[in-house]
């Protein structure tokens, strides 16, 4: 009897381990398949380079007198680097102009079906063309190409010139598809020209990306305007949000370095932040501080600058953040300049 409870003991104890192991596959499984996958490869970043885009069309109704085009924007974007339309009119135009640009992604294939949020950066600057009153209309279109179906998840209509605001829309994708991000950009004007004015407007395009998996389910075709609560906050809806989290300018009061951070309402939690100054992306000008800021609220936080850093930060007039905040189940990571002003300490 003995030995019949010692080998039954030995065989629930296998049998344990069995169902334990396969507990923690099917947790392993979970866990991989909850992970978001970011299309196209770069994830839209344009961190040195177009990341593949090219422009399909670029035309402009007076022949002469207006350029249009677009590619690859170093010195713009959130971080710099971005894509653009642009558009040139030279000094005797005397009508009112309207050009086309399309910007396209390379193809790329998705893994997994389900709901994706495409998110972008917009800003559109009309320039020296302000006079002019040009607005700027984008149209954005996801390619099915195995299925050889389009949508449009989302446009809109910028009158005036703006900063990067981040949008988001939902659409659906198949597994196995190929697919391609198109943006028609319409760039028109609603004054005529006087022939004296000369210049250019840009709608640039930043973190262009399509998150499948764990960002998948916010957004929405008004364009990332629902805001929060527990249920619906994604990393791509939580970075659409905090774009403007941070207040300029920054103060420099001897080795100590004064930002502000606001944790708007919509979001719904308390925000976590992790704060830092940079030199450029992978350089850290300051120490790194980490504050809680409940919805709502503004926080003041409080760097110090590395001594190695402090000759080129006071030379400056502009700095480089590195934020990234928490909130509910959502995260985010955001770069900034702001404007830096110095105060005697």
């Amino acid at each position: 009897m003995h030995r019949l409870l010692n080998s039954t003991s030995r065989s629930l104890a296998g049998l344990c381990g069995v169902a334990g192991a396969s507990l923690l596959l099917l947790l392993g499984v979970g866990q991989a398949r909850a992970a978001a996958a970011v299309y196209p490869a770069g994830a839209g970043t344009f961190s040195g380079g177009a990341q593949g885009w090219q422009v399909t069309e670029a035309s402009c109704n007076v022949a002469i007198q207006c350029s249009a085009g677009g590619g690859y924007d170093a010195g713009n974007g959130q971080p710099p680097g971005s894509i653009a339309a642009n558009t040139s009119v030279l000094l005797n135009l005397a009508s009112l102009f309207k050009s086309n640009v399309t910007l396209q992604s390379p193809d790329f294939t998705v893994a997994d079906d389900g709901a994706a949020t495409l998110h972008l950066d917009r800003q559109f600057a009309p320039g020296s063309l302000a006079d002019l009153a040009p607005q700027a209309i984008y149209t954005v279109t996801l390619i099915d190409r195995s299925a050889e179906r389009r949508s449009v998840p989302l446009t809109e209509t910028i009158a005036s010139g703006s900063g990067f605001t981040g949008k988001d829309a939902t659409v659906s994708v198949a597994a196995g598809h190929t697919y391609a991000i198109s943006i028609a950009v319409e760039t028109a004007s609603s004054v005529v020209g006087t022939g004296l004015l000369a210049g250019s407007t840009s709608t640039r395009f930043d973190n262009v990306s399509l998150m499948l998996g764990a960002g998948g389910n916010g957004g929405g075709a008004d364009g990332g305007k629902g805001g929060g609560g527990s249920g619906g906050l994604t990393d791509q809806k939580l970075l659409s949000t905090i774009q403007g989290s941070l207040v300029a300018p920054a103060t420099l009061k001897g080795r100590r370095l004064f930002v502000k951070t606001r944790c708007p309402a919509r979001i719904g939690h308390t925000c976590h932040v992790v704060l830092q100054g940079l030199l450029k992306k992978r350089k850290a000008a300051t120490s790194t501080r980490v504050v809680k800021v409940p919805k709502g609220k503004t926080k003041r936080i409080v760097l110090k600058l590395k001594p190695k850093a402090r000759g080129r930060v006071v030379s400056r007039k502009r700095l480089l953040f590195k934020e990234t905040v928490e909130a509910g189940p959502a995260k985010a990571t955001l770069y900034k300049h702001l404007e830096l002003i110095k105060k005697q300490g």
